[in-house]
């Protein structure tokens, strides 16, 4: 566990092993928050910037040793432009700040505040704590010799400009601390292979965080999922040993307030079923129950934060196998609304969770919102990419918050259109709907199915993440965002969807 402080003092009297100070490339010389330390440092600071050892480019470091002040190091670190900055660079700095303080063995550091940048003292000091942890993860569990198990930070101290910012600094650091912590533990959840990570151990994780966040949880077995009559989540479930389970929690922030429902896809192991994949793309499909993780860690972060709203999430898992039971191509499956689906694909097994979980939220929770996360279409990939997720809604409210969230946080939507026509590509001609519509447009007749168990009237955004829930090394070269891994689990959606539940809150 990291500790953190925030404490108001002059830069040089902080004792620190390392001293984190930031220049925008365009005003090398007009930073004055630190010349008061550099007068210290006999000039030393204003000498590197003159010489241009220091140009300031955005994540550019360079380290300098001192003697006879609080800092033993100061990494002068690049922001790039001044038009150019936002909290994404201070996660960003924040981030990279924190992995050369792993690699030189320092326990603690010291970061500014971002005063001088013009940005809210709580949302700066949120992504501080932010691209620090998340800057920090590695996923080691299986590893029997762990990499550099010594090289730990501990300690993260920022430093105010002045007495007034304190009070709203120490809240967005806990604040950033606690949604970090719940990201890292999605994309703990993420990284856990298919044989430790079942439908019944992610159950078991989910029992045991509700415990302890002081959350109500319900845990749905086969029978009772038969019972609410749930045809195409256990048609998917048929093809596996391990048992279906569907996990319903519930967060009461406020008697009266809106209630959001969360609806996350948990597929523990993706085979694509009788539509096997190739196998080349079933490696990681471990990871495709990320919606419910996300899921899991959003509802954890809402009640670590004490948001004053209302939250349900619904978590349908299983495995997507292959076996003499196993649901197949042509089957007509009916869902708990009573809707039948006949099956194209049965490597789109997603979908049919999902609609039986929108169900079963609308008939026992009657959410004033509703939002489903998963790792649904390749064709989200194609659309937009390793960085942005699709978003797909009936209410453009939904979108603009959702937008708005994910520029804040740095997990970044876009909007996909849901006209009408796209429902044509889901016509059956012996059942109420196909399961799939077609290579055409693959992400908007997932969404376009999906919308057919929405209830009317019922305001809905749906969050396809298949292409962002997971890093490859290949990726990260071109993605190069230090505060997501190099390979596996991102959490994305974690921190999404904590900041589209947080914008429904009443002032």
């Amino acid at each position: 566990m990291m500790d953190l402080q925030v404490v108001a003092k002059p830069l040089q009297e902080q004792e620190t092993e390392m001293l984190v100070l930031t220049v925008f490339e365009d005003e090398l010389k007009k930073q004055d928050y630190f010349l008061a330390l550099d007068e210290k440092l006999g000039g030393k600071i204003a000498r590197i910037i003159e010489s241009g050892e220091v140009q300031g480019k955005f994540r550019e470091f360079t380290i300098l040793h001192t003697e006879g002040i609080g800092p033993k190091r100061i990494l002068m670190m690049g922001l790039g432009k001044r038009k150019d900055f936002s909290l994404d660079r201070i996660r960003s700095i924040a981030a990279n700040s924190s992995r050369y303080a792993r690699r030189i063995q320092a326990k603690e550091m010291a970061i500014h505040d971002f005063a001088s940048c013009d940005v809210n003292p709580a949302d700066s000091a949120e992504a501080i704590m932010e691209g620090v942890l998340l800057g920090m993860y590695r996923f080691d569990k299986y590893k029997s010799k762990k990499k550099n198990p010594s090289k730990l930070l501990e300690f993260v101290t920022v430093i105010a400009s002045n007495e007034e910012t304190v009070a709203a600094l120490q809240a967005g650091a806990h604040k950033g601390k606690h949604l970090a912590e719940c990201a890292n533990y999605v994309r703990d959840l993420v990284n856990e292979p298919a044989n430790y990570m079942t439908p019944t151990i992610f159950a078991e994780r989910a029992q045991t965080l509700a415990e302890k966040a002081g959350i109500a949880i319900k845990v749905l077995d086969q029978a009772e999922l038969e019972a609410e009559g749930m045809g195409a989540f256990l048609a998917v479930a048929k093809g596996s040993d391990e048992p279906p389970k569907m996990v319903v929690m519930e967060y009461n922030g406020k008697p009266g307030a809106k209630k959001i429902g969360i609806v996350g896809k948990g597929v523990t192991f993706d085979s694509g079923g009788y539509d096997i994949k190739p196998s080349s793309g079933m490696l990681r499909m471990y990871g495709d129950m990320a919606g419910a993780a996300a899921t899991l860690g959003a509802i954890h972060a809402i009640a670590l934060e004490k948001l004053p709203i209302n939250v349900v999430a619904v978590m349908p898992l299983t495995e997507n196998l292959v076996n003499g039971k196993a649901f197949k191509p042509s089957d007509i499956l009916t869902s708990m609304s009573g809707k039948t689906i006949e099956v194209l694909n049965t490597d789109a097994e997603g979908r049919l969770l999902l609609c039986d979980a929108l169900t079963y939220t609308q008939k026992h929770h009657k959410p004033d919102v509703l939002v489903d996360i998963a790792t649904l279409t390749g064709a989200a990939i194609i659309a937009l990419g390793r960085t942005v997720s699709a978003v797909l809604t009936n209410d453009d409210n939904l979108y603009t918050r959702l937008y708005n969230a994910g520029e804040y946080c740095g997990e970044r939507v876009w909007q996909l259109p849901l006209y009408d026509e796209f429902r044509s590509q889901l016509v059956s001609d012996v059942a109420d709907i196909e399961s799939v519509g077609g290579r055409s447009a693959g992400t908007i007749t997932a969404a376009v199915f999906l919308k057919e168990f929405v209830d009317e009237g019922q305001s809905w955004a749906h969050i396809d993440i298949a292409g962002t829930s997971l890093m490859e090394e290949e990726i990260a070269r071109y993605v190069k965002n230090p505060y997501l891994p190099k390979e596996g689990g991102t959490g994305t959606g974690t921190r999404l969807l904590y900041h589209f539940v947080e914008s429904f809150v009443e002032a």
